[in-house]
């Protein structure tokens, strides 16, 4: 830092529809501690602004007032001072490559010290092995400079040369990408120089058979290291967190981190080892963490690996693996205890080596690492919980949900038969009692001919003449819906005295004909609707099922502590659930009483239930809804979205058909949703409005896409008696694995912009409110950062799309709200039809999580 203090200003910033800014400076001030972190400055400037900008309900204050209804409005807090943080360094591109090619070198380095009974070094061939191609070179120098330096017994010459074979290798052989797709790629490329230099050096010296099966070992040795290298580079650059690894993911990850603790026990501080101190830090960070299991495991695999490093270790072994699990079984009596107890367990079985100076070092070795381990902060650590986390089910819990699952499957299962049953009965009811033509002829005749002294002439005498009659009056009545006394044939008119009367007869029977009719229709549009909502509630069932069974198990331990700390926070919970799916992702779900809306502090929650459960969570999703809330928490997510909108209203008015929404649904999506009511003005406003809130209320409760769309189309159709239609076009993210999926009823086409190329996604799909019958067309891709993905309503493409692909490709380092102006702009300008319509512009840009 230039100076000691750092002087802020806090702007209003307003947004036009042309994408001008307007900067409204409010206050200036200090902070006088330039050594604050990046992060911790960011914060307390964010507070400062906050009280600037809002009173204490939460409303804009009377500085501000006036600007926030100017339009969009952001906070920007500008520090006069130049400053650099590690952070602004890497998203340099020449940065970020120089510390990639210094971590590769580091790993070389430290890989070529690993040695197996100060004889055997094989790591670093693995390292160049198993590299990033770009890397090769790097960690080869480092590699070559650690051979120089640890190479014990062995030449470093032999080491070199298999090093060089290596990288010729996969040199030559780095065009064939389909080849290096294989799991032991890395390992044959990494056997086959070691062996060759080790059967080259044992014929130089002689050929003993001890010395080819060492040397066969070396290989295997080197060759299994190369393959837990690749592994671990393709799990490190992969997006999981440590929750999400399985079982040999973990594995791949504890090898590596073995072989570098084997490099590090050759540093020597006369009889202390670094390696061995680093090895129990570890065993006592897992311990904590882990418990007796995290304790043993890690005692018993530290001291196995680092038994084979030196001649007349093989007590380590022993030591660590007993000492792991005394002090796992004492951790929650604290670290001091916890250390105690190792070092006690560590030397006993040391001294049994007879050996007392064994169990010296040992002793020394410990406490070195004990006291770094009580020295360090207490959320160090805390990411080991995720890998450690106890898996085991408790059997009443797992039968109650099994029990839950069975009961929801066959509810969900009975309704839908409900639903098929109704329409059955239905299609029955209707051949039986459906009027007809006929009735209508019948009634008018009964109430004609009833009182007529010709009436036994008429229809005993002459039937099929009268019958003939009647039923030539079918086209006239369908046509013109009611008859003259002119349109009964000339032998009916010449032997009926009443045609007068039958025709006035006949007028009324059909107009009641047509009602029964109409209102037939309505009820069977009715009944379609009810049997539908069966079904619907089937799926909801069928849904909740299907997401029961997806969790792997729920932990009722943890959700008692963050109910207990939520009452710390001052809330007044319900009900707690911590629930862990068969990813590994730890969802956390509470339900408090909404009684005063300020004590819900997201920040707060956040990082009080992070720190309880030991894992990284997003901002909380929090709904309200009679009284009560709901508390949702998800894991911290790999990517995050940029997301912009631009609306052009129909004739400048009030009133727009498209409406939209965005959000977070708190299990690790992000959901944006555009519809388009029909036509213009506020009947498309209501159709559409209606459509999206009722969306996103019920995708923010829970429930899936598809119930969703059935309810809405549901509510779309009883409505009103008249025609009410809207499309709904959605796009949910999952920003764990960058999945998206495009989901469109009636719905524009859409645009991506994905690694420089331009795709389409237009499906075929009808609208809803107008069948009782609607699904989704469903698109999915898998997209990376800053790709960009752009909705539109269809007012936006009536004069061609290849126009929106060309400013989409050409788009660069501008935001997406400069982006989503610019189209809205220029579709408006492009309407030269004499016609307007509504368009919205959604613009996604998806970006590496911070």
């Amino acid at each position: 830092m230039s100076s000691s203090f750092l002087f802020c200003t806090v702007m209003i910033v307003t947004h036009s529809r042309s994408g001008e800014k307007t900067f409204y400076p409010l206050k200036k001030f200090r902070i006088s501690s330039p050594l604050f972190s990046s992060r911790l400055r960011t914060h307390i400037l964010t507070k400062r602004a906050e009280k600037l900008c809002y009173d204490k309900h939460n409303r804009p204050s009377g500085r501000t007032e006036k600007q926030f209804h100017t339009g969009v409005v952001a906070l920007k807090v500008s520090e006069l001072t130049a400053r650099y943080s590690f952070r602004n360094i890497l998203e340099k591109t020449t940065a970020r490559k120089l510390l990639s090619q210094l971590v590769c070198f580091g790993i070389g380095f430290i890989a070529s010290g690993g040695s197996i009974f100060d004889t055997y070094t094989p790591f670093g061939i693995s390292v160049i092995a198993a590299v990033p191609f770009g890397g090769i070179f790097s960690s080869f120098i480092g590699a070559a400079v650690g051979y120089m330096i640890f190479a014990g017994r062995s030449s470093p010459f032999r080491y070199l040369a298999a090093m060089i074979a290596v990288a010729a290798i996969r040199w030559t052989l780095n065009d064939i990408k389909r080849l290096q797709r294989y799991s032991l790629y890395a390992a044959v490329v990494c056997f086959v120089p070691t062996l060759a230099t080790g059967l080259a050096a044992m014929s130089v010296s002689g050929f003993q058979p001890e010395s080819a099966i060492a040397y066969s070992i070396e290989a295997l040795l080197s060759a299994g290291a190369a393959y837990f290298f690749s592994r671990t580079n393709i799990i490190l650059q992969g997006t999981k967190s440590l929750g999400m690894l399985t079982v040999p993911e973990v594995s791949c990850l504890a090898f590596s981190g073995c072989i570098a603790l084997l490099a590090l026990s050759g540093i020597r501080l006369g009889p202390l080892s670094l390696g061995h101190i680093a090895a129990v830090l570890c065993i006592l960070l897992a311990s904590r963490y882990g418990s007796a299991a995290g304790g043993a495991i890690a005692g018993t695999a530290a001291g196995v690996v680092l038994s084979f490093g030196t001649e007349g270790f093989f007590f380590i072994s022993a030591a660590y693996a007993f000492g792991g699990l005394l002090a796992g079984l004492f951790s929650h009596t604290g670290r001091i205890v916890s250390s105690l107890v190792f070092l006690t367990g560590g030397c006993m079985m040391a001294l049994q080596t007879g050996h007392p100076e064994n169990a010296v070092t040992l002793f020394y070795e410990g406490a070195i690492a004990s006291l770094i381990f009580c020295l360090l902060p207490k959320t160090t650590g805390n990411f080991l919980s995720a890998i450690f986390f106890s898996g085991q089910k408790d059997v009443h819990s797992e039968g109650l949900r099994r029990s839950i699952i069975m009961r929801l499957d066959f509810a969900a299962k009975a309704l839908s038969d409900v639903s098929t049953d109704v329409e059955e009965v239905a299609q029955k009811l209707t051949t039986l009692v459906t009027p007809t033509l006929d009735n209508v002829y019948e009634k008018a005749i009964e109430q004609t001919c009833s009182h007529c002294g010709l009436r036994v002439f008429c229809w005993e005498h002459r039937e099929g003449v009268s019958l003939e009659s009647f039923q030539s009056l079918n086209e006239c009545l369908s046509k013109q819906g009611s008859i003259q006394p002119e349109h009964f044939g000339e032998d009916f008119s010449r032997k009926c005295c009443r045609t007068a009367e039958m025709a006035a007869a006949v007028n009324k029977s059909y107009q009641n004909y047509l009602a029964s009719e109409a209102a037939a229709k309505r009820v069977d549009e009715v009944r379609s609707v009810v049997a539908g909502q069966f079904c619907g509630l089937g799926d909801i069932l069928n849904e909740m099922a299907d997401e029961y069974e997806s969790y792997e198990f729920f932990d009722n331990e943890l959700a008692e502590s963050i109910l207990m700390k939520c009452k710390e926070l001052g809330l007044i919970p319900i009900d707690v659930s911590c629930r862990v799916d068969h990813l590994g992702r730890m969802t956390v779900e509470a339900e408090i009483y909404d009684e005063d809306r300020k004590k819900l502090q997201r920040n707060l929650i956040m990082k009080e239930i992070s720190k309880l459960c030991g894992r990284h969570f997003d901002t909380p999703n929090i709904t309200a809804a009679f009284g009560r809330c709901r508390i949702l928490l998800c894991e911290r997510p790999v990517f995050d979205v940029e997301i912009a909108a631009s609306q052009h209203i129909c004739g400048s008015g009030l009133l727009s058909g498209d409406h939209f929404r965005y959000f977070y649904d708190g299990a690790g999506r992000m959901t944006a949703v555009l519809s388009d009511g029909m036509g213009t003005g506020g009947r498309a406003a209501v159709d559409g409005g209606m459509a999206v809130s009722i969306f996103s209320k019920l995708i923010k409760a829970g429930l899936g896409f598809d119930c969703a769309l059935k309810v809405v189309n549901s509510a779309l159709l009883i409505k009103s008696e008249d025609e009410s239609l809207a499309t709904l076009d959605v796009i949910s993210v999952d920003l764990y694995n960058g999945e998206v999926t495009f989901r469109k009823a009636g719905a524009a086409l859409s645009f991506i912009r994905k690694n420089g190329d331009m795709y389409r996604v237009e499906t075929p799909s009808l609208p809803i409110g107008i069948l009782t019958d609607v699904e989704f067309t469903c698109t999915e891709d898998t997209l990376a950062p800053e790709d960009i993905i752009v909705i539109v309503s269809d007012g936006a493409v009536v004069c061609g799309e290849e126009w929106i692909e060309r400013i989409i490709l050409q788009w660069q380092d501008k935001s997406m709200q400069e982006l989503a102006h610019l189209i809205n702009d220029e579709a408006t300008a492009r309407r030269t039809d004499g016609h307007d319509d509504d368009i919205t512009v959604l613009a996604l840009r998806i970006k590496q999580a911070a």
